[in-house]
C-alpha cells in the first residue's frame, strides 16, 4: 500500500481550520490504520491520538505521541487493562456504568477520568456503523444519568470530559447537532469539565463524484453554538 501524505495533512488541515473561535484539539482515531509511519506523521502535523487499546496506547507512545496527547476509549475490557493505561498516564474515556465504579473505588478523585455518552441516536451510513443507537454496545444510556450521578458522588470521581460518538459517514450536519446538544445539555451535570469530545464521523469521498459531509457548515454552526455553551457554563473548555 501506498499513503498519500499530503492527502492526509489536507484533510487534517482542512477539519481544523473549519472550527474559529474556539480551542479544538483534533484526535487521529488509530483503530483506521496503526501504521507506525502513519501514526508519526500525524503526530508531526500536530494530532493528538485516540486509542481503544492497551497495545494502541502503546503503539502511540512509541510514535512519540505524550500521554496526555492520547485519548484511550475501550470497550469490554477489564479494570485491570485500564489500570496499565493509567499507568501510563493517558486520558481515561469510560463507557459503561461498572468499570466506572470500579475506577471509582480504585482512584476516587486522584485520577481524571472522561465518559462516554450514548445519545441513543441513529446516525451514520448504515446500522454496522451508527455507534449511538438504543443497541449500541458503546456507551452509557443518556437514560442512566441519574444513575451515573450518583456513581460520581459516591466514590468522589473527577469527570473532566464528555465524549460522544454517532456514528460512521454522517453527511447531515443537522443530525451532528442533535447528537451536540445532548452532549451539552449532559455537561450541564458535571461542573469540572475541562473538554467536550464530539466524536467525528464525517462522510469523506472516495471518488471525485462521491458525496461528503460539509465540514466547514458544521464547523461553522458547532463553533458558535459551543462559543454559547462555554459563556453560560462559566469557563471556556477544549473542544474534541
Amino acid at each position: 500500500y501506498v499513503y498519500d501524505a499530503a492527502k492526509m495533512k489536507m484533510q487534517y488541515e482542512r477539519l481544523v481550520g473549519s472550527f474559529s473561535g474556539v480551542n479544538v484539539k483534533v484526535k487521529y482515531a488509530c483503530k483506521a490504520l496503526t501504521n507506525i509511519s502513519v501514526l508519526k506523521y500525524f503526530k508531526m502535523v500536530g494530532s493528538g491520538l485516540d486509542t481503544v487499546s492497551i497495545q494502541e496506547v502503546k503503539l502511540g507512545i512509541m510514535a512519540g505521541f505524550e500521554s496526555k496527547e492520547i485519548m484511550y476509549t475501550p470497550n469490554c475490557v477489564s479494570i485491570e487493562e485500564i489500570k496499565q493505561a493509567v499507568e501510563l498516564g493517558v486520558t481515561i474515556n469510560i463507557d459503561n456504568i461498572s468499570i466506572l465504579e470500579q475506577f471509582g473505588h480504585y482512584y476516587g478523585n486522584t485520577v481524571p477520568v472522561c465518559i462516554r455518552i450514548n445519545p441513543h441516536i441513529m446516525a451514520g451510513g448504515n446500522k454496522k456503523i451508527s455507534t449511538g443507537h438504543i443497541d449500541s454496545k458503546f456507551g452509557i444510556s443518556i437514560y442512566q444519568l441519574r444513575h451515573v450521578e450518583r456513581v460520581v458522588a459516591s466514590t468522589n470521581l473527577n469527570i473532566t470530559g464528555l465524549h460522544m460518538h454517532t456514528g460512521s459517514d454522517i453527511i447531515d450536519p443537522d443530525v451532528f447537532m442533535r447528537g451536540a446538544e445532548m452532549l451539552f445539555e449532559t455537561a450541564e451535570h458535571f461542573k469540572n469539565l475541562e473538554f467536550l469530545d464530539f466524536g467525528s464521523g464525517f462522510k469523506v469521498a472516495y471518488k471525485p463524484e462521491d458525496i461528503s459531509t460539509d465540514i466547514e457548515a458544521l464547523g461553522k454552526v458547532l463553533s458558535a453554538r459551543f462559543q454559547k455553551f462555554c459563556k453560560s457554563y462559566g469557563k471556556d473548555l477544549e473542544l474534541w
